[in-house]
């Protein structure tokens, strides 16, 4: 009897630790000018990722004139650090980037000098200047329940 209820307590634990610390990331879009198309979020963990442009996560959404949330639930204990973890912990930096494709077509368009002629963004509401901002300016650590991040999207 005491064995039948220990290996049913260490299951019952087994399969509540992912749900106790699975995590959310709530990303807020400000400014969109109209309800045309989409808008492509891609989400990066970590320097290298974002350099060679390998999304860890994505998503779609249909474009919202004004603001739009994001969210990306349940991030498990193999993503994000457990909330005692070490705030200088590089595995859990994350950065975020954005665009509205207004007619629709699945690309960002560019003018002849490549400078983007729909909407577009980074976290931390970094701005470009003369060419893709750096990690450094739109990374942000993930160690919290939830994590709020919020951007103004450029035309």
């Amino acid at each position: 009897m005491n064995s039948t209820l220990t290996t049913i307590c260490s299951i019952a634990i087994l399969f509540a630790t992912p749900l106790l610390s699975a995590k959310t990331l709530e990303f807020t879009i400000d400014g969109i000018k109209s309800s045309k198309g989409k808008i492509y979020v891609q989400l990066f963990k970590g320097e290298g990722n974002y350099l060679s442009n390998k999304a860890y996560l994505s998503s779609i959404a249909v474009a919202k004139q004004g603001q739009i949330t994001i969210r990306f639930n349940d991030l498990g204990v193999d993503d994000l650090a457990t909330d005692g973890a070490d705030a200088n912990d590089l595995s859990n930096d994350y950065a975020i980037r954005y665009y509205h494709d207004e007619n629709d077509n699945a690309s960002m368009e560019t003018n002849l000098f490549g400078m983007p002629t729909e909407g577009y963004g980074y976290s931390n509401n970094a701005k470009a200047n003369y060419g893709p901002v750096k990690y450094s300016q739109i990374k942000f650590h993930l160690a919290s329940q939830t994590v709020l991040n919020t951007s103004t999207i450029a035309y």
